[in-house]
């Protein structure tokens, strides 16, 4: 990796990466489900406005669509309008967030391919498993999008409605109780995994394919836990379904102000979950400054919208701000990953 983590990448590979990406925004097609734009794996929603000589902006989601990605098509009007430029989301799942990231680090550092991702692929998937870049060094921070603490769910068939009710129930079937994750080594996953150190507790993983599967693993039966961003969370709780019963934070939020912390009900554990709009390193100080500008706009413009459809504000960061940002969270990543068992040797 050379100066400030770019790639030794041939043009022509950079020009493979455009092409592919550009295909697919050319060939996206909207699909809305529930009242919020998705789009199938693989392709993009794109919001029209006057295209810039620097061509349209590509956002790399690296998940399946029904997560981070809700968020992103929200800012998607606004944003094209801010940049005066043509933005489409791709979806490229795979790797629990680590392929598309990986795609993006290898990206031509021209602010037309951007990263819109959480925690997972960034400071938690490292500390578990090999990846081919490095938060600090193959990146560049545009802004951070949100900011909200994990919440516990648990599915609604069962009679869990505290901590202790899962602590019961898990020593007396040890292994029998599920939780379901976006994938293995992302927060939900680590975090969990941490929470059954903290209680003593064996709990069986059930992996799937990015935030939605989780969700839905849970309304199924199929797993009786999940940790997930709050807003996820509320969109999904239901007393028939899924239920929440402690939030990872150190106080308990304005959202669900009657929820305990976990904290509160006997296990010292927290984390947070954010998303993080990134360019490739190399990318020009005017380019980021830019397209933080334009973030900046946007939240501002959808911050209505993301309260009433998703029960949360923008945690809006600079570009500077969130490089300190992620560098702070950088060793809670590891903390938490080491404290769960499943961090590899450094």
């Amino acid at each position: 990796m050379g100066e400030r983590g770019i790639r030794a990448d041939s043009k022509g590979n950079r020009m493979m990466i455009r092409k592919s990406l550009i295909a697919s925004f050319l060939a996206g097609s909207l699909v809305l489900a529930g009242g919020c734009a998705t789009a199938p794996t693989g392709t993009a929603t794109a919001a029209k406005a006057p295209t810039a000589p620097g061509g349209p902006v590509t956002i790399v989601v690296p998940f399946p669509p029904g997560g981070v990605d809700v968020i992103g098509r929200m800012m998607l009007p606004q944003l094209g309008k801010a940049l005066g430029q043509e933005v489409g989301i791709v979806n490229r799942p795979g790797g629990t967030g680590s392929v598309g990231s990986g795609e993006v680090a290898r990206a031509a550092p021209d602010g037309r391919t951007l990263l819109l991702a959480p925690q997972g692929p960034l400071i938690y998937q490292p500390q578990v498993a090999a990846v081919d870049y490095d938060v600090l060094r193959s990146f560049v921070p545009v802004c951070r999008v949100t900011s909200t603490p994990s919440v516990l769910m648990v599915a609604g068939t069962t009679t869990f409605n505290r901590v202790s009710d899962i602590i019961a129930a898990a020593r007396a079937a040890p292994g029998r109780i599920g939780y379901s994750s976006a994938g293995p080594g992302g927060l939900p996953h680590v975090g969990m995994a941490a929470f059954a150190k903290l209680a003593e507790i064996d709990l069986r993983h059930v992996p799937t394919a990015g935030a939605a599967a989780s969700v839905a693993a849970l309304k199924e039966g199929k797993a009786e836990l999940l940790a997930e961003q709050l807003p996820i969370a509320v969109a999904n709780a239901g007393a028939n379904q899924a239920r929440i019963i402690g939030v990872f934070a150190s106080e308990r939020v304005a959202e669900l102000p009657d929820v305990p912390t976990i904290r509160e009900q006997g296990l010292d554990i927290a984390f947070q979950s954010w998303n993080v709009l990134m360019a490739p390193a190399g990318t020009s100080a005017a380019e980021v400054q830019r397209l933080q500008d334009a973030c900046r706009q946007t939240l501002a413009a959808i911050a209505p919208e993301l309260k009433s459809k998703m029960g949360m504000d923008p945690a809006y960061l600079g570009s500077s701000d969130t490089t300190a940002f992620i560098t702070q969270e950088l060793p809670r990543a590891r903390a938490l990953a080491e404290l769960s068992g499943l961090a590899k040797a450094k």
